[in-house]
């Protein structure tokens, strides 16, 4: 995949409060969680609320993508991932066969609590990669905020949303104070660790909304 330039994540500020980020070189996607106020060209369908999240989520997969290659091409440490994660025991949300997200006991319900409660668990990681790069500030900032709005779409979908665990802000801070307090080697591996991860993560749940 082609590494996207920073001018293609300048975040534009949408109504509602939601900021979603655009890529030039990308089709812009319809605002998340604007069912009623979206904009068609003549003859062209209207996207779904799952196709929009689709592209959503595939725009936040592209930015991942942009990073990693930039840290990887910088140095060794994406090599080195493994290491970190026996480290500093990074608890990174992923999916089990519990969760009801793999095409074997497939549980929509089930599933979309545990995408959109581990979202929310992977937001700590993602506030800590915004003092990780320098040059690409702003497309570590764009996969952040896109994020943000990914989950309110979702949390949308549910039909239970006091099921959605919510991490605790102090636990989440402390958690914040630890990574920044890691010396340089040790944040320079975890960082492509958490967008490996994070990239795991959403193809997964990419997989598993195709089937809701």
């Amino acid at each position: 995949m082609n590494s996207l330039s920073t001018s293609a994540f300048r975040p534009v500020a949408f109504s509602l409060g939601l900021l979603l980020v655009m890529p030039a070189a990308f089709p812009a996607p319809v605002p998340l969680g604007e069912d009623s106020k979206e904009v068609a060209a003549p003859n062209r369908q209207l996207l779904t609320s799952t196709e929009r999240i689709d592209k959503h989520i595939r725009y936040i997969l592209d930015g991942i993508s942009a990073l990693r290659k930039e840290i990887c091409n910088k140095s060794n440490m994406c090599e080195s991932s493994k290491e970190a994660l026996a480290e500093n025991n990074l608890n990174l949300p992923k999916m089990a066969e519990k969760d009801g997200c793999f095409q074997s006991g497939f549980n929509e319900e089930t599933c979309l609590l545990k995408i959109t409660t581990g979202l929310l668990e992977f937001e700590v990681y993602l506030e800590y990669l915004q003092n990780r790069f320098e040059s690409s500030k702003e497309q570590a900032g764009a996969v952040q905020m896109s994020t943000k709005g990914l989950i309110q779409s979702l949390q949308k979908k549910a039909k239970n949303l006091s099921a959605i665990a919510t991490p605790d802000p102090a636990t989440n801070a402390s958690l914040l104070t630890k990574l920044q307090a890691q010396d340089q080697w040790l944040q320079g591996v975890t960082t492509p660790l958490i967008l490996r991860s994070f990239k795991d993560f959403l193809q997964n749940s990419l997989r598993a909304l195709r089937q809701m």
